[in-house]
């Protein structure tokens, strides 16, 4: 089976933040410009969670750290490539009542970045999500059962 990899980059030219052409391609270097209207059709979610990159725990205190964290119904934590992520929910100040940036030719450079296939609006970008204190420790004890096969 062939290994594919999509890549859609967003051409916001237009300052309004929803611009409508997408460029597609492959890893193995086909590219096509589409018209979508993926972002202009998007209700804005990435700026609706805050989602920071965090050190996988090691420790049984980083552990318990990120266990008690858990207990707040706006915070989970997600894994992504091996990457540990901390995902708050909360909506930017910057964010209209229209789902559009108010800021948007100043926004930051974290907005800047932000494109698919990283985009939530492309469905699951997380290879585990960890909601609760219970999921977390289920999730680690499996890990440690499957380093000792």
């Amino acid at each position: 089976m062939a290994y594919i990899c999509v890549i859609l980059q967003c051409d916001m030219s237009d300052d309004t933040g929803w611009g409508k052409e997408m460029t597609t391609g492959t890893k193995a270097g086909t590219k096509t410009t589409t018209t979508r209207t993926e972002c202009g059709q998007c209700a804005a979610l990435c700026c609706k969670n805050l989602s920071v990159r965090i050190l996988r725990p090691y420790t049984r205190a980083e552990i318990e750290d990120l266990k008690w964290q858990l207990h707040f119904d706006t915070v989970s934590i997600y894994i992504r490539k091996n990457r540990w992520y901390q995902l708050v929910e909360g909506r930017c100040i910057y964010l209209g009542e229209d789902d559009r940036c108010k800021i948007y030719p100043r926004r930051p450079e974290m907005c800047r970045r932000h494109n698919p296939p990283d985009c939530e609006f492309f469905g699951k970008f997380y290879d585990v999500l960890l909601e609760t204190p219970d999921q977390m420790e289920a999730y680690l004890a499996e890990r440690r059962k499957k380093s000792r096969r």
